[in-house]
This record gives C-alpha cells, structure tokens and sequence, in this order.
C-alpha cells in the first residue's frame, strides 16, 4: 500500500510540475495563436498609449503577436512578445479577468526575437 501512495504521489508532482495550467507559475512558451493576436488587438490603442512618444510613429504600428506564455491567477495574465514592425520587438503583459475584460499591466520596450520571455 505504502509503494501505491508513493508512485502516486511521484505522478501527482511529475504531473504538476509538466501543467502549464498551475495557478501562479508561468507557463512555458508557446507560438502565438489567432486567440493570442485577438488579445493584442483588443488592448492596442493602450499599448500604443504605453509606448514613448515618436515610437514609430510615422507609421501605424502593425503590432504581432509572435509567442506567449500564461500565467493563471485570478483570471489569466498573457506575456507576449509583439513585433511592431522594422523588426523591432516589445513584450505585453496583458490580465484578461474572469469576465474576459482585458487591460494592459506593463510594457517592456528594446527586446529582440531571441529574447526570452520572462516575468516582468
């Protein structure tokens, strides 16, 4: 009985530590989706808002979403890089609530393709 909980319990964490889904923690990264680029263009004019005056804007911004990573927590947040065009990168992080209202919590600026997504 005792080798039963055990291997059951091994699972349990194996299985946790491989979830995505694990409230608090940040998922792995993943390539954008058209979900993921529907998100980007609902909170754009206040991601352009964030960005410094004359970023680009002599051109509209084409803003891509590109790749993201999820983290649950009282509803979702999403970070994700976003290409604004002349290959140039920024990560988003956007909080979608339990209602599917979203809002933009945080703008970095200067990051490259290969810039990994982090917390922030």
């Amino acid at each position: 009985m005792q080798t039963f909980v055990f291997v059951a319990v091994a699972l349990s964490v194996v299985c946790l530590a491989e979830s995505s889904r694990l409230a608090g923690g940040l998922g792995r990264a993943k390539d954008a989706t058209p979900e993921t680029q529907r998100l980007v263009d609902s909170v754009q004019d206040e991601i352009i808002g964030q960005l410094p005056l004359g970023y680009d804007r002599e051109q509209p911004l084409q803003l891509t979403a590109v790749s993201y990573r999820e983290q649950v927590v009282a509803g979702k947040n999403y970070f994700i890089k976003v290409e604004t065009g002349f290959n140039r990168y920024i990560h988003v992080r956007i909080y979608k609530d339990l209602r599917g209202d979203a809002s933009i919590t945080s703008v970095q600026l200067e990051k490259t393709i290969t810039d990994p997504i982090e917390y922030f």
